[in-house]
This record gives C-alpha cells, sequence and structure tokens, in this order.
C-alpha cells in the first residue's frame, strides 16, 4: 500500500521533467481548445492539473477499499471528467512507486490495465459503441469477443468449417475472424448472450471502475434513475465476485438525490475552482500569466464564476480580441471587451433554460437577480424583489425555484428571507468584475 504522503502529494510526485514552456498565441489556443476531458491525455494530468482536495482524498480512500462505491458529485462543467481521469493516472503513479519500492531492477509491468475508465451508455447504445471502435473498452472487448466466438464454433460445428483456411488463421489470431459471418454462423440470439458474457467478463476482471455519467436534464429524471438502476445492478453483481471491485461514479451535483442508490455511496464533492486556483493552472502550464497580466487572468477567472470549462472559453475570447487590438498584453480593459456583460448574461441564461423552460423572461430575471447578489452579496428576498420589479408572489416562485437547484440559499432573519448565492458555486474574491462592467 502506498504512504498517506504519496497519495496526498500527487501533485507534485506525479510531475515528470515538463516540456519547454511558450506563451505563443498558438499554444494557449491549443490548451484552452480542450474543453473536454476526452481530448486531453494523460500528460494533461501530470503537468497542468491543479489537484483538488476531494481528488487526492478519493486515491487516497481507494487504497484500502474494497468492493465500494464512490459518487464525485459537482456541478456541470466544473470538472468531473477530468477528475476521473486524475484518479486514473494517481493510480498508476502510485503502482509505479509501490514497484519501485520493491523492486530495486527490472521492467516495470503494464500499469493501470486493472482500471477502466469509460462515459456510461445505455443498454441500446453499449454494444454498438464496443463494436464499432467508441468505446473506451472497444478493443479489449472486440479481442476476447472473437476468442469466445471462435471457440463457440469449434465446438458446435463441423471439422468441414473449422478446417478452412481462413478459420485457421482466426484460430491463431482471434482479431483476424469476420464478425459478421461468426455471428451469423451461431445466429443473433446466441451471439447477443455471447457479447453480454464477454463484456462481463471484461469488466469483472478489474479492480478500479471510473464511470462518467451523461449530462441530464434537471427538471426530468428518468433518464438518470434507469442509468443508476443499471450501475447499481453491476455494482451489486461485482461486489459479490472475487475481486470485489471498486466503482467511483460521476455524478451532476444538480440531480444527487432521489434515488435508493446514493443512499448507498460515499459521497465526495468537487468544489468549483477558486479564480486564485484557474489562475494558478494557467501559471503551471506557461510558467507565468503572459501576456496576460495578473489582474486581466484573474477577472477572466472571476467571470467563469468556478467553471473551468467556461474559464478556457473566456481565455480564447480574449486572445482574440487581443489580436486584433494592437496592445501589447492583454490588460482587464480588453478582457472588458471580449467578455461583454451580454455574453456573461447569454452563458447564465443557457444554465437556467431548464429551470425556466418556456419563460424567457424568468430566465433573465433569474440572470438579474445572480448578479446582483454576486455584486452586494447577501440582499433582503423583498429588496430584490423591489429592484427587479416583481411582485412578492413573482419572487417567491423564482427563490424557490433557485434555491431547490443550489444557485442561491435562503434563511430567516427577524420578519425578511435573506437570499445569498449557494456557496459552493462562487467564490467572492471583491473587486468584482461583474460588478465594475454592470454599471456601464
Amino acid at each position: 500500500m502506498a504512504s498517506p504522503k504519496l497519495a496526498s502529494d500527487l501533485s507534485s510526485d506525479s510531475k515528470e521533467t515538463e516540456p519547454a514552456s511558450s506563451s505563443s498565441s498558438s499554444e494557449i489556443y491549443s490548451w484552452a481548445g480542450q474543453l473536454a476531458s476526452e481530448s486531453r491525455k494523460l500528460d494533461w494530468v501530470f503537468y497542468w492539473y491543479v489537484w483538488p482536495d476531494a481528488v487526492r482524498g478519493i486515491i487516497r480512500e481507494l487504497e484500502g477499499m474494497s468492493g465500494g462505491i464512490i459518487g464525485l458529485v459537482g456541478v456541470q462543467g466544473v470538472g468531473k471528467s477530468s477528475a476521473l481521469l486524475a484518479i486514473e493516472s494517481g493510480r498508476m503513479v502510485l503502482q509505479r512507486e509501490e514497484y519501485r519500492r520493491a523492486h530495486e531492477s527490472g521492467e516495470p509491468p503494464n500499469f493501470g490495465r486493472d482500471v477502466v475508465r469509460f462515459k456510461w451508455r445505455r443498454q441500446s447504445e453499449l454494444m454498438p459503441s464496443l463494436l464499432n471502435g467508441t468505446h473506451e473498452l472497444s478493443k479489449q472487448f472486440r479481442h476476447e469477443y472473437s476468442k469466445a466466438l471462435v471457440e463457440h464454433i469449434e465446438n458446435v460445428f463441423s471439422f468441414s468449417i473449422i478446417g478452412k483456411a481462413e478459420f485457421q488463421q482466426a484460430r491463431e489470431n482471434p482479431d483476424t475472424l469476420n464478425l459478421h459471418w461468426a455471428e451469423k454462423a451461431i445466429g443473433r440470439r446466441e451471439a447477443e448472450r455471447v457479447r453480454e458474457q464477454v463484456w462481463l467478463d471484461v469488466i469483472l476482471e478489474k479492480r478500479l471502475l471510473l464511470i462518467d455519467t451523461p449530462d441530464y436534464s434537471k427538471t426530468d429524471r428518468r433518464l438518470m434513475a434507469k442509468d443508476l438502476d443499471e450501475i447499481y445492478w453491476l455494482w451489486n453483481l461485482m461486489s459479490k465476485g472475487i475481486t470485489k471491485p471498486n466503482i467511483v461514479v460521476a455524478i451532476q451535483k444538480e440531480m444527487f438525490g432521489g434515488h435508493f442508490f446514493f443512499d448507498k455511496m460515499e459521497r465526495v464533492e468537487l468544489e468549483p475552482l477558486r479564480p486564485e486556483e484557474m489562475v494558478e493552472a494557467y501559471r503551471k502550464r506557461f510558467k507565468g500569466v503572459e501576456p496576460f497580466t495578473e489582474d486581466a487572468l484573474l477577472n477572466l477567472a472571476r467571470m467563469s464564476r468556478g467553471i473551468f470549462r467556461r474559464f478556457l472559453r473566456y481565455i480564447t475570447l480574449t486572445l482574440r480580441r487581443w489580436e486584433t487590438s494592437g496592445e501589447r498584453i492583454i490588460d482587464t480593459a480588453i478582457v472588458k471587451e471580449a467578455v461583454t456583460v451580454a455574453r456573461l448574461v447569454e452563458d447564465m441564461r443557457l444554465e437556467l433554460v431548464e429551470l425556466f423552460p418556456k419563460q424567457s423572461e424568468l430566465q433573465l430575471q433569474a440572470v438579474r437577480l445572480l448578479m446582483l447578489l454576486e455584486e452586494s452579496g447577501s440582499r433582503k428576498q423583498n429588496e430584490l424583489a423591489e429592484e427587479l420589479g416583481m411582485e412578492a408572489y413573482e419572487m417567491t416562485r423564482l427563490v424557490e425555484k433557485l434555491e431547490l437547484h443550489h444557485y442561491i440559499t435562503r434563511r430567516a432573519e427577524g420578519h425578511h428571507n435573506v437570499v445569498n448565492l449557494f456557496p459552493t458555486r462562487i467564490e467572492r474574491t471583491k473587486p468584482s468584475l461583474l460588478c465594475n462592467t454592470h454599471r456601464h
């Protein structure tokens, strides 16, 4: 077992010799363009990932866990997929360090084979993705499936078929088997049964499954409930086996709750990054903040409201504006020109459209309310209603919906309700750029 210190210091111990750095526009564009974790390689984690305490804690806990399940919970866009990538790479680092301590010499094994990280697919999508090469386990599945088909055909067909040259080749190298011919030979139903068994065999040999669930509609939990039913069935099956693999499943915070499976998980919350942590991620990659000033980059981070994906988008917008400005550096003035209040409002409205799908006026009022709270902090509910020109009952309906989906909190103070931003959605740091730009 790896030492607690090693597990807790992955952010430094996992770093290889860093590549040469450069702050050219093309490299910044390339880095900021990797909005989805699927487009990032493991070196992205080793060199430039800002390791949250939650991720280091999960890696440390997995060292002594058997047959457990952890729910990694976070708001949409906060970096759950990247966190799973970091857990996978962190485990590989720990395995390598354990091997080095136990062996003075010798070629290390291929670490990471007992871990699989994949996007969750529903039953109707699973087999097609495994067969067409789009699933993360496609290569291993197709190899094992071909072996199973060869063995099945050997058991039920005559020697005249087995003796064919192409089939002899498939016996020696199953990857050359014509799957379409083999499935047709044994029949559709039998092929489906073999597929299901091979899929279970492949994942049951793993020690750790990292499952990334899709984004769900905030107003319809049916698909999420169906997926959780299937993941629960899988976990229950695996926990009865000999190896008892662990599972980490990434789940939207807005959707967490209301399903019996959640009570069986250990919940670990992935908090939105603080503005300073986003700046640190940039600094780790480029050894500084250039061509931004410190204030300009920090303002972009504040605008992103804890969502790293949005931070990357805003960097790209600002670079484009800077390249046409003729200025030597990117200061806060260029940031304000590139990421306008209208853009911030539109991004917030996109978040809120599912909460108010046919009520565009309520979408706008919700955005205005959130911006007021970001600017001034806690406000009395009746004051907000007056400032936004809303009737008391309209404001009550609005804040109840926002509170339900963890955008705001309310507390009683005398005869009034006091409204504040939900604490994990934004880390307040004054002065706020929203505050500065909202007055113009």
